[in-house]
Parts: C-alpha cells; structure tokens; sequence
C-alpha cells in the first residue's frame, strides 16, 4: 500500500495537538504558519507552548485526554497524538479511527490515519521527504542534505513562475504551446542555474517574449 502525498491548505482549520511535551512541541511549530486554529490539550505543558499561547498563536486546554472530547462541536479537522505514551496515542488513534477522524500518532504510523514528512521550505516551495513511517531518522537525514545543498534562489524562481502565471495564458493561449512554453522554462532554469541569480523576473519575461513571437508567427 502507498500513502497519497498532499499539501493541505489548514487555514481557519481547527487541529488538535493532544500532548505538552518535546514532541507536541515539534508538532505545533510545523503547524504555526499554516493559518490553523491550534488547540493543545495536555496536563502540563512545555514553557514555549505558553509563550506562543500568550502571542494569540495558539489555545491550551488542560486536562487529560477524554474521548468525549472528540464528541463535541466544533470537531478539529486534523488531530495530532503526542502525548509521550506509546499506548494513549494509539488509544486516541483509534477513538479517532471510529469517527472517521484524520490523526497522526508521533510513535506509531501502522495506527496513523495520515503521516508528517520531513519538509525543507524555501519560500512557497516545499521539498518533502517521507519513508512511510519505517524510519524517521533516514527522513531528518535526507532533509538535513536538501536542506544543506537546495540553494535559497530556488524561491525566486518559484516566485516569478507563480506570479507570471496570468500572463502566461494571456499570452499563450494555446494549452499545448503553454505546457511546452513551461517545461521549457523549467529544463533552462536549472541548466543555466537562474536560481543563482537575481533578475530572475526579466530572464523570465525575455523568454515569454520569444515564446509569444514564435507563436504568433506559427
């Protein structure tokens, strides 16, 4: 069986983190920027939770675990289970399992109805690097090579593609010479290495320009 790799757009969603400890922690800095509606539910909790609870980035309810919890409206979309205890996280795994609810237990993805890749973010490009679960430590290791080596104009790039895109198919109409028209781009970006570069916008528009002259000339 293959697990389905996606982006999930989390804004305004309400996601739990039941834990306090190193590992919610890790979990909700992942979470931080995603726009979430972050509730941390745990006894006690680490200081740093209470400092980003203060800045209005997140709500901490206290108290232990309940499965009656999960009963009540509104229901949070996603569900992480960190709480340190192999057997509490796989027990509310499965209590969200007969809800149909999505939960990631930190110590167990054979119970874990979605799992967390390794990320490497470089502006609005993300590189994930996922293992099915069999071992997150080769995940942070191969995350920490991309990390190393993945060089930070890459987000230029990423950038100047997404914002030409309108332009793009004004320009180009034709679907066919549009798909062309990119993968094009794409293949020269990485030969002649324009993430190493600024000006990448102009690159960019001298191209389409040829490309839009070609066509019209077609």
């Amino acid at each position: 069986m293959q697990h389905y790799m996606a982006e999930l757009n989390l804004l305004g969603q309400l996601v739990w983190v039941i834990g306090g400890g190193a590992v919610a922690l890790r979990k909700v800095r992942g979470l931080l920027d995603t726009g979430a509606r972050i509730v941390v539910v745990a006894p006690a909790w680490d200081p740093e939770l209470t400092r980003w609870r203060d800045q209005g980035c997140l709500h901490i309810h206290q108290g232990e675990f309940s499965e009656a919890d999960l009963d009540r409206e509104p229901r949070p979309m996603l569900v992480f289970a960190a709480t340190g205890d192999g057997g509490l996280n796989q027990e509310i795994a499965a209590c969200c399992r007969q809800r149909r609810m999505w939960c990631n237990s930190a110590d167990n993805p054979e119970v874990s109805g979605f799992l967390v890749p390794a990320v490497v973010r470089r502006g609005d490009m993300t590189v994930a690097v996922g293992t099915r679960g069999a071992s997150p430590a080769l995940s942070r290791l191969l995350k920490e090579r991309l990390d190393h080596d993945l060089e930070p104009g890459w987000q230029g790039l990423v950038a100047v593609f997404g914002a030409m895109r309108a332009e793009v198919v004004r320009r180009i109409p034709n679907r066919l010479h549009r798909q062309k028209f990119w993968r094009d781009t794409a293949l020269a970006a990485e030969v002649q290495e324009r993430y190493r570069f600024d000006e990448q916008e102009s690159w960019f528009l001298a191209r389409l320009d040829a490309a839009t002259a070609r066509d019209h000339g077609s």
